[in-house]
């Protein structure tokens, strides 16, 4: 009895570990830039970096119940970055990095990671991490900053859907004596190809440094969203609200956009942008409007190459507008 008890014991010991799951990826991506759509250097013909990665996720746990991390690194292509003597850029470079726990109740996850308010926008943004948007990486035009960005000192909770209802909500907290946290809650309901949500968040940014990723100046915002899906035609509108912690007239954030499955390899995508009362001469949060249409194309499953037009004409009149054509590669592994 006692060693069919102890061969039991050393089975499930080496049983265990087989319940983990661990997967290494990576995603190249890169383009070829034409006209103004580079600001760091002005040049009419440059190569730039579209937020490529490197990561390591995985999981370990049944069901009912995994534990679950996540370690994403960003990855140079372009020689940008601290150079050195032999001229290349820092190779790698911090994204975010997180662990939780997931099951019947939802995911709650605790790190450096993506506010929900940021992921409802970079699931609807077709140009997200190509050239389309100012930054040449992260989202289009037309989505605020807190898009973009990871949040240091943050728990996030999904909660599991609920008859097509969901909920979000996320706690940042600020590690300084200014106690300025950030926290966010947001709602979905999806039902018959139909998005339609709301997320909140109350950042109250008077410190030096801002807590929650891209809210600098300001004090809360307030994001509003729909999406349907039609077949091969796939339709997102968005409608940002941010409280200046300057005060004045809330910044407000448009960006419509449609993306259509022309065939099983090739995708359309079309986008109209509009902000008023914004923050700054350029930039994401800056006033103006932009128009930004591109095709992607599958030429492997796990190789897209896509070119893309873009335009931006900011409102003030020192700022220089931005337009151009983007050629770019994405390879995933």
């Amino acid at each position: 009895m006692k060693k069919t008890l102890l061969l039991a014991a050393i089975a499930s010991a080496f049983a265990a570990p087989a319940m983990a799951e661990n997967t290494i990826y990576g995603d190249f991506r890169l383009s070829m830039l034409t006209g103004d759509l580079n600001a760091a250097d002005g040049s009419n013909l440059s190569v730039v970096n579209n937020a490529s990665r490197l990561g390591l996720k995985g999981s370990q746990g049944d069901g009912n119940l995994k534990a679950i991390y996540h370690i994403q690194m960003g990855a140079q292509n372009d020689g940008t970055g601290a150079k050195t003597a032999d001229d290349s850029g820092t190779a790698l470079t911090s994204r975010f990095y997180f662990a939780g726990l997931q099951g019947g109740f939802g995911k709650v996850i605790y790190g450096r990671l993506s506010t929900p308010y940021k992921m409802t926008g970079v699931k609807q943004d077709p140009f997200y991490d190509t050239s389309a948007g100012p930054g040449n990486g992260g989202s289009n035009y037309g989505y605020s900053s807190l898009i973009n960005g990871f949040t240091n000192n943050s728990m996030a909770y999904y909660s599991p859907n609920m008859g097509g209802l969901s909920f979000n909500a996320s706690v940042s907290i600020d590690d300084t004596a200014e106690d300025n946290h950030g926290m966010g809650i947001g709602v979905e309901y999806k039902a018959g190809g139909m998005k339609f949500g709301v997320n909140h968040l109350m950042i109250d940014d008077e410190a030096a440094t801002s807590t929650v990723a891209g809210s600098d100046g300001l004090d809360s915002a307030t994001r509003v969203y729909a999406g349907a899906k039609m077949g091969a035609l796939v339709a997102n509108l968005s409608y940002e609200m941010l409280a200046k912690t300057a005060g004045g007239d809330d910044a407000t954030l448009l960006n419509v956009n449609a993306a259509y499955n022309a065939t099983s390899s090739m995708k359309l995508a079309f986008s109209y942008a509009q902000v008023e009362d914004g923050i700054g001469t350029t930039g994401l949060n800056a006033s103006g409007d932009n128009v930004t249409a591109g095709a992607f194309v599958k030429v492997l499953p796990k190789t897209t190459v896509h070119a893309l037009y873009s335009a931006t004409d900011y409102d003030a009149a020192t700022a220089a507008d931005r337009d151009g054509i983007a050629i770019g590669v994405k390879q995933q592994f």
